[in-house]
């Protein structure tokens, strides 16, 4: 392993087997944040759009259709706007190479901590089949404060409730939010609770973030878990008030460039 150093348990996906190595392409990818401040932008809209691209790494070798000698097998760019100090726009686009789907994300959160849902959204899913199926398209909204429709192709699929009283976010939201209540809950090791409106398209009523771990090498990172009912387990992992590491079931995002302040 590269630089002998252990990667923690919860991203620790290097089984031997992947060509290149999967502990050697996180950690280089892990190295070159630590040598750079990630293309910071000083000027007085660097606050006001961030764009962070993040390479996918699979945890399992197995099942992928693969060319070439490239570990990644895609990648996720999350894009956000906060052009008015109160509603931030996110366009996220997530590329898996290996399966040849493409899904596009578009939605708006309320500038607070949780990054609240609001207004409406939409998910674009395309893929390579060439036929009738290759294109969904999901479209959200709040029909009330307490109640969200879900359409799939003009129809409608689900009409939810909605508890107001816990903050409703989004996963691709998290990215944001969980640096931003880092620290508070590291140190009193409390957890909170959240609503997620997962992908965009599944309510998870009951979810609880809290504090989970922190490392010194290869960087200094502080890690955090995620779970709730009927959602997978993943662990988010903080440095510099940023999102460097997510590992879910089958993936890990790993951070790679950041741009602020350019659109």
């Amino acid at each position: 392993m590269s630089d002998n150093i252990s990667l923690h348990w919860s991203f620790d996906y290097d089984h031997g087997s992947q060509k290149p190595n999967f502990a050697d392409r996180l950690l280089k990818l892990l190295n070159t944040l630590k040598e750079r401040t990630p293309n910071d932008t000083n000027n007085e809209d660097a606050n006001n759009y961030i764009k962070q691209v993040y390479e996918i790494l699979p945890n399992f070798w197995e099942g992928y259709n693969r060319t070439g000698e490239t570990l990644a097998i895609g990648k996720a760019v999350i894009e956000r706007n906060c052009k008015n100090g109160q509603i931030w726009k996110y366009n996220v686009q997530y590329q898996n190479e290996t399966s040849g789907e493409e899904i596009r994300y578009n939605f708006s959160c309320r500038d607070d901590i949780y990054r609240t849902l609001l207004e409406s959204w939409q998910v674009v899913v395309q893929n390579q089949s060439g036929d009738k199926y290759s294109k969904l398209v999901l479209n959200g909204n709040f029909l009330s404060d307490t109640e969200i429709q879900l359409r799939a192709n003009d129809i409608e699929i689900a009409t939810e409730t909605v508890d107001n009283s816990i903050p409703l976010t989004t996963n691709w939201a998290l990215f944001d939010v969980i640096p931003t209540i880092a620290d508070s809950y590291k140190e009193s090791e409390s957890v909170v609770e959240i609503a997620l409106y997962d992908e965009l398209e599944q309510l998870r009523p009951n979810c609880h973030v809290g504090y989970l771990d922190s490392m010194q090498e290869p960087l200094s990172l502080d890690g955090y878990y995620l779970y709730g009912d009927r959602l997978p387990p993943s662990f988010w992992w903080i440095y510099a008030d940023q999102t460097v590491i997510v590992s879910t079931i089958l993936e890990t995002f790993v951070l790679k460039e950041v741009i602020r302040g350019v659109s």
